[in-house]
């Protein structure tokens, strides 16, 4: 970890595979069929709980986790506010940022600058598990941008980010689900799914060889083929 002078950790996070490629591949697939592949490889509570959606249905996220961490506070202290300061500068090209909000509803807890800043520094969408503001702005800078509801409100002096690049714990279909710094984040119009980091590319390469097979039934149905012949055939229905 390397300390910045009169600011904050910087703390930057390897992945061992280019980012661009990888998010690319995984864009090409779609959210149930991810959290099919992890369901299989006995993983059954990867997804983030209803109700988070991206604020264009055809928008897609997809990267590795950059978490932070956030709280509800009056405080109105900017060296505890410029936290923010060391967090975008240890982002890394290809990152999606996940905040954690630990339930707090009193404002909008992302907005467009926050976005902008984030975006410069290689980040390429974020998933609040809580709200936004400035949502037209986020929609029409084309920033990928997931929440699950939206606020006009400002966030100082209510809400802070006050950590980051740790451990943090979103709503989950089952109860609290952990992300770490890394876990591969997926989100399209069904919600979002948590790859653990070791499965980014079995994960992947998984779901790509059951698209595949989809496809080809797909057709066959579409053909008129019985279906138990395509089922026996192609093991995707």
């Amino acid at each position: 970890m390397e300390i910045i002078a009169n600011t904050y950790p910087v703390r930057k996070h390897a992945v061992n595979y280019d980012p661009a490629e990888i998010a690319d591949r995984y864009k090409k697939l779609y959210a149930a069929l991810v959290s099919d592949a992890l369901e299989h490889m006995g993983y059954h509570s990867q997804c983030m709980a209803s109700g988070i959606y991206p604020l264009v249905h055809t928008m897609k996220v997809a990267g590795p986790a950059f978490t932070a961490h956030g709280i509800a506070t009056p405080s109105r202290d900017e060296k505890v506010h410029d936290i923010r300061l060391g967090m975008f500068k240890s982002m890394t090209p290809g990152v999606v940022q996940v905040r954690d909000t630990q339930g707090d509803t009193s404002c909008g807890q992302f907005g467009e600058i926050s976005a902008t800043a984030a975006h410069a520094h290689g980040c390429v969408g974020a998933v609040i598990d809580g709200s936004t503001r400035d949502s037209n702005y986020l929609i029409d800078m084309g920033f990928p941008t997931f929440c699950r509801f939206r606020n006009p409100v400002e966030a100082f002096g209510r809400f802070m980010v006050v950590d980051y690049q740790i451990p943090i714990y979103v709503k989950g279909m089952d109860g609290l689900l952990k992300i770490h710094p890394g876990d591969y984040i997926f989100g399209d119009n069904d919600g979002v799914v948590v790859v653990p980091q070791e499965l980014t590319i079995p994960v992947l390469e998984l779901a790509e060889e059951w698209f595949a097979s989809e496809g080809r039934s797909r057709q066959a149905m579409a053909e008129g083929r019985d279906p138990f012949d395509v089922y026996a055939e192609y093991g995707r229905f």
